[in-house]
């Protein structure tokens, strides 16, 4: 489905004579992010849950774990992948079956986030080198679509895996990993924020909602952490980015992932080791 035959021209011509003027559709300001809300740990049976809102936009997401072999060329370190899913609930624009290719695409890119900005300590995750690591499952769903989805997962999953509190694990008698009796939570070192920019007609902003995503020349999400550094790029549409842009977005990014990290207080979610 051609999602920019949803919109019509009429609308798209609106919203371009308000950004030109410096203004929103939803009465934003052009670098101004919509209200974050997080409910955690409500999936009794998941290790951890977040139920994040981004403004009218929801993701749901979980954390299981598993307890298998590392990869061969990092013995000593767990594992953790991230999956996503778009529930056809959430919009009339998704449908049912397996995941397409924006439903793939946009788990490599949380994915992307949390590995590049030396989130977890996998090294931590190590049971027995060479045998046996915790693996690490992080699913995302979108339940609500209104806009910005790749933001919402980046908050959903870092608040997910923040309140997870793992099973100690030891090895047993029979050389197998065995529950240890405690839990603990997940080791977090940085805390990656995703933050995308739109672009229509030469105008750039922050966090588009549904209607302004319809009209999109393109847009570019920035993944930064709490070292003021930008760990990873996605790029999406037509839109042509200059090199400037980019160092201007960049520097801009890192200024609202402060301001929202110190908003959300994500380790707050953080349980206590018992």
């Amino acid at each position: 489905m051609d999602v920019h035959r949803v919109v019509s021209s009429l609308e798209k011509k609106y919203i371009s004579k308000l950004l030109r003027q410096g203004k929103r559709i939803d009465g934003r300001e052009l670098f101004e992010f919509r209200e974050v809300k997080i409910t955690t740990n409500f999936v009794p049976k998941a290790e951890g849950s977040a139920d994040v809102f981004l403004g009218e936009t929801r993701v749901m997401c979980g954390v299981k774990y598993d307890i298998g072999r590392p990869f061969g060329d990092n013995p000593d370190k767990g594992v953790c992948t991230v999956m996503s899913e778009f529930v056809p609930i959430a919009s009339s624009m998704f449908e049912p079956g397996r995941p397409g290719e924006d439903s793939i695409q946009l788990a490599r890119v949380v994915d992307r986030g949390i590995r590049h900005t030396d989130c977890i300590d996998y090294e931590a995750l190590c049971i027995v080198p060479y045998e046996h690591v915790y693996i690490l499952f992080v699913d995302c769903y979108m339940m609500d679509y209104f806009g910005n989805l790749t933001d919402a997962s980046a908050i959903a999953a870092i608040a997910a895996l923040l309140s997870t509190n793992l099973p100690g694990a030891k090895v047993g008698e029979s050389g197998d990993p065995e529950w240890d009796g405690t839990y603990a939570p997940l080791p977090i070192k940085e805390i990656p924020l995703s933050i995308t920019f739109g672009k229509i007609d030469g105008v750039t902003f922050v966090d588009p909602i549904i209607a302004e995503e319809l009209c999109l020349d393109g847009s570019i999400a920035f993944a930064v952490d709490e070292k003021k550094q930008v760990t990873s790029i996605q790029k999406y549409g037509s839109a042509v980015w200059t090199v400037e842009e980019i160092i201007t977005l960049s520097k801009k990014a890192i200024e609202i992932g402060d301001s929202l990290r110190q908003k959300l207080n994500l380790r707050q979610y953080v349980p206590k080791a018992k």
